[in-house]
């Protein structure tokens, strides 16, 4: 998918040498990584230029030799139709390729940074999650601005496979948009998805950066947090900066945007808006968003004003899984802190650049548990799932019970091997939801931040499988691996069988 979407060169004019499915897949999703990774080095070292430009010869180099290598690499790799799982282990082996040329590129322009420190920070980036341990306070502007756009190609990619790939139903309907209206109806092709979103990015970026630029914030430290907020990512150089109400304004509104569904937004754009009115989802997100900043500003209670634009910025950043924090209240309860690890494990709406659960799936999830009680009162009792008025088909409810049960399962492994370790039990809990809903930093019941830089290595690697099952909604991920394992084992079983036979005569 990937390849296909972003290959200049036709099938036509591809060359297969080696036919293995899985083969193929990693090598296009490798290339993908690779090239992917050389075009944001390029940008960066010309965004180096305009500070010290101390890494733009190794940004350029690097970037121009990724690129080049890649496209001509490209010839020899087949251009024939995936299949659905041989897609999702395409974007996975991307994800991971990406990262790992990242992580190289941290390690040589970085001093002092270990090769460990440098994958868990490129994956925080790729994967949105904006855990850090590398200070890049006294870094040039390139590999700063290098981290951050990393965060915007990682949400753009995983948006993109949720547009096209992630199953929703037979019809594709029940995704969470407001009345009949599907992924297929707003974007028919994948040409059009491709440029569809990412029109949406480049603009909402554009906004953003120009509307903070009426603060006091400069040009580059404006783009950096506009990167940042459009794709839920979350890095900045300085928080101080959240603290100033305009900032806080401004970020909210693009925040709640980001939140949004894609398909939503393009409807607005295109001036389409007579339905958006009855997406029960949409006003469900906004519901949340309003009664935990009136639960954020109760629980405050220090009768200041201007404490309700800071529990307003605290609510939307957790609910979109942005993870901008900034300073808790005076008078921060331990409710506050429950509050916002059950707004972050929620998430915003479906198809939005935010991670979690997501409000849809939520709500099908309760509607469930209703039916299934109303079924211990009456058993003959006959009860729809509906969304909007529509009804959801079972696949689709199906797929939500196990989403459901998987997404538990990371987050309760995850934080069972943390634990182990001798991490606190609330701090392992709110670290691998937090890793998994790609939220980002981990704030304490008492509200403070724990930087994941007082982990050991082998602890922050835990958290690396939960951050990119996330960003990825989890199904590429398990698929992609389950898929390998299968077809791992079915080599291997002609080859057993023979051995087998030569032993037996032997």
């Amino acid at each position: 998918m990937i390849f296909s979407l972003f290959s200049t060169r036709g099938n036509s004019q591809s060359v297969s040498y080696i036919n293995s499915p899985i083969w193929i897949a990693v090598s296009r999703g490798m290339l993908f990584g690779i090239s992917a990774a050389g075009l944001l080095a390029v940008l960066s070292g010309l965004v180096d230029l305009t500070d010290s430009g101390g890494d733009t010869a190794f940004f350029l180099i690097f970037g121009t030799l990724a690129t080049v290598i890649c496209a001509y690499l490209a010839r020899y790799i087949s251009g024939k139709k995936l299949k659905r799982s041989e897609i999702f282990l395409e974007v996975t082996s991307g994800f991971l390729f990406c990262i790992l040329c990242s992580t190289l590129l941290y390690s040589l322009l970085i001093e002092k940074v270990n090769f460990g420190d440098a994958f868990f920070e490129s994956a925080a980036a790729f994967t949105t999650t904006s855990l850090t341990v590398i200070d890049f306070e006294m870094s040039g502007r390139g590999i700063i601005f290098y981290r951050t756009s990393s965060q915007l190609l990682g949400s753009f990619t995983a948006l993109l496979t949720a547009v096209m790939l992630i199953p929703i139903s037979q019809d594709n309907s029940g995704v969470g948009t407001p009345g009949r209206i599907t992924t297929q109806e707003v974007f028919p092709e994948k040409k059009k998805a491709v440029k569809s979103i990412f029109l949406i990015y480049l603009v909402s970026t554009l906004v953003l950066t120009f509307s903070l630029l009426v603060t006091e914030l400069d040009f580059f430290d404006s783009l950096l947090i506009a990167l940042s907020a459009i794709s839920t990512g979350g890095f900045v150089r300085n928080t101080a900066v959240f603290e100033d109400s305009s900032v806080q304004l401004i970020l909210i509104a693009g925040m709640i945007t980001t939140g949004t569904s894609v398909v939503i937004i393009w409807r607005l754009a295109t001036g389409k808006v007579n339905s958006l009115l009855r997406s029960s989802e949409l006003i469900t997100y906004l519901a949340l968003i309003i009664g935990a900043t009136f639960l954020l500003f109760l629980w405050a209670d220090n009768g200041d004003t201007s404490s309700i634009s800071k529990a307003f910025f605290i609510a939307v950043s957790s609910i979109s899984t942005t993870g901008f924090h900034i300073s808790p209240f005076d008078t921060w309860t331990i409710s506050a802190g429950f509050l916002l690890l059950l707004l972050v494990t929620v998430g915003p709406m479906s198809l939005s650049s935010g991670g979690g659960f997501q409000i849809h799936r939520l709500r099908i999830l309760l509607s469930v548990s209703v039916r299934e009680m109303i079924r211990q009162l009456h058993p003959r009792a006959v009860v729809k799932i509906k969304v909007d008025g529509e009804s959801v088909a079972e696949d689709r409810v199906r797929q939500v019970v196990v989403f459901q049960f998987i997404f538990t399962s990371i987050i309760f492994l995850t934080a069972t091997v943390l634990t182990i370790s001798g991490v606190g039990v609330y701090e392992a809990l709110s670290s691998s939801i937090n890793a998994l809903t790609t939220a980002g930093p981990i704030r304490n019941a008492d509200g403070l931040i724990t930087t994941v830089s007082s982990f050991s290595m082998g602890e922050r690697l835990v958290l690396v499988p939960a951050m990119l099952s996330g960003r990825l909604y989890l199904l590429p991920v398990l698929i992609s691996f389950g898929y390998v394992f299968s077809e791992s084992r079915n080599f291997l079983r002609p080859r057993r069988r023979i051995l087998h036979a030569i032993r037996s005569k032997n």
